[in-house]
This record gives structure tokens, sequence and C-alpha cells, in this order.
């Protein structure tokens, strides 16, 4: 199981879960949807384009590489740990 099937199970188990109950329920759906956004933002895909290197974490937010990550991406292969 990767990162984003795991954060879309958290995701989904959370769906199940209400704020309205009592305390204890939001705060666990609280924690699940953190828990997933976290692990989502933890997986992040790198795309050549013309205008320079494209980040895309496991949500869909994306943003184009500074030429200090495109840097270290060229020398070392790794990408930055957050978008």
């Amino acid at each position: 199981m990767n990162l984003s099937q795991l954060a879309t199970k958290a995701q989904s188990a959370a769906y199940c879960l209400t704020y309205n109950d009592d305390t204890l329920q939001s705060q666990a759906k609280h924690l699940l949807l953190e828990c997933a956004h976290r692990l989502d933002s933890l997986d992040i895909r790198a795309h050549k384009k013309r205008d320079g290197l494209l980040l895309v974490n496991g949500r869909g937010k994306s943003r184009y590489a500074t030429w200090r990550e495109r840097l270290a991406y060229w020398i070392s292969g790794a990408l930055p740990r957050n978008i």
C-alpha cells in the first residue's frame, strides 16, 4: 500500500464519522482528515514541462520548482518535502 492509497483509506474512514455526535468522534474525524492531508503532501511527483519542473502533490496542488530545487533535483534526484 503506497502513501496515496493509505491517505484515501484514512479519508474514507473519516467520512463515516461526524462532528455532531460526541467529542471523541469529532476528534477522530479531525485526526484522520489531517493524517490524510499530511500523507498526500508527502507524495510528490515531478513533471518536466517547457517552462520548468512542475511539482504535484497527492492532492493535485502544483507549482513550478525554484531554480534551487531544480538544481538539487538535477544533482541528487531528490524532490522537496512539501509543496
